[in-house]
């Protein structure tokens, strides 16, 4: 039994009604659509009826949502919560479900995400999602899945060297991070107590020799950042015992190629890694309002590098 499957499982069930315990009215919820074979390669909509019957075209822009679980647990019910305050102010909200490590290898979680945004075309007709406004948005390790899918739609080379999928012909509008590490050996070696980030990578790749022989650039989401990409947002924490710093170095290779991004880095008491989805914290509110800041600039094309 690896340790970082029991931590975070145990972190699962102790933080479920703490995250998700807040009831929205008028969402309606979709559940367990399958998109691939297996159990694990489900997906969950929701929206708000009203927000669609009040949208000029009757679509809402999509939030694809890639939950964490430092890549090993997890699920997307346990994200019903953030799934739903979304829903609540307009989004169409697609919580995905992937292959876990260690039956889920690195790459495969990432192109679970592009299967499950391949397979909206399949519900273009049935619900409210607008296809030409697609968000990909994820925490912790759906953020690096998140990031990864974004990566292989702005960059063949990326694609075809991890053997991912193809993306949609229609390229993502924005691609939104919380907590998330874009170098997974960074994220790997960070000293996490009970070496609980080693075994992640021995999850992941079954060693470290194994992970030594990929190119850096398959491993590190930064490197594969160009001027094709589309506007990120990254809402961090100052004190995360597991992504650390990373997004300073997303934001040198974002500036490098002027791609249009903003960032929130949480520092209230309390903060740490992925607090934004505790609604009772005082942090939390001001992670999602700086979120919120961002995708309202990505949909009025207002977007700037701040």
């Amino acid at each position: 039994m690896h340790i970082s499957r029991v931590v975070f499982k145990i972190s699962d069930i102790v933080n479920h009604p703490l995250r998700n315990y807040i009831r929205y009215d008028g969402i309606r919820s979709v559940k367990n659509i399958p998109y691939g074979t297996g159990k694990f390669r489900r997906m969950d909509f929701y929206y708000s009826t009203k927000a669609a019957e009040a949208a000029p075209d009757g679509k809402l822009p999509v939030l694809l949502n890639v939950h964490g679980g430092g890549f090993v647990c997890g699920g997307k019910k346990y994200r019903s919560g953030i799934a739903k305050l979304f829903a609540s102010k307009g989004y169409f909200v697609v919580n995905v479900d992937y292959t876990l490590a260690p039956k889920g290898a690195f790459p495969t979680g990432g192109n679970d995400v592009i299967m499950a945004w391949n397979a909206l075309e399949l519900f273009d007709e049935r619900y409210p999602l607008d296809l030409e406004r697609v968000i990909i948005t994820g925490d912790s390790a759906g953020g690096y899945w998140a990031a990864m899918a974004v990566a292989a739609a702005f960059s063949d080379d990326y694609r075809l060297e991890l053997g991912l999928d193809e993306t949609p012909s229609r390229k993502p509008i924005a691609l939104l991070t919380f907590c998330a590490p874009f170098n997974l050996i960074k994220c790997t070696e960070h000293p996490t107590p009970m070496g609980i980030s080693e075994d992640i990578g021995d999850c992941l790749f079954g060693n470290a020799e194994n992970a030594a022989k990929l190119p850096p650039k398959a491993i590190d989401i930064t490197l594969n950042v160009n001027s094709d990409w589309c506007p990120v947002g990254m809402m961090a924490a100052a004190n995360d015992m597991f992504a650390g710093s990373q997004h300073k170095d997303m934001v040198k290779k974002l500036d490098e190629f002027s791609v249009p991004h903003s960032e929130y880095v949480a520092a209230e008491k309390g903060d740490g890694h992925c607090t934004h989805l505790y609604p009772f914290k005082k942090g939390s509110s001001k992670t999602i309002e700086a979120a919120e800041q961002f995708l309202n600039g990505v949909l009025s094309n207002k977007t700037r590098s701040v």
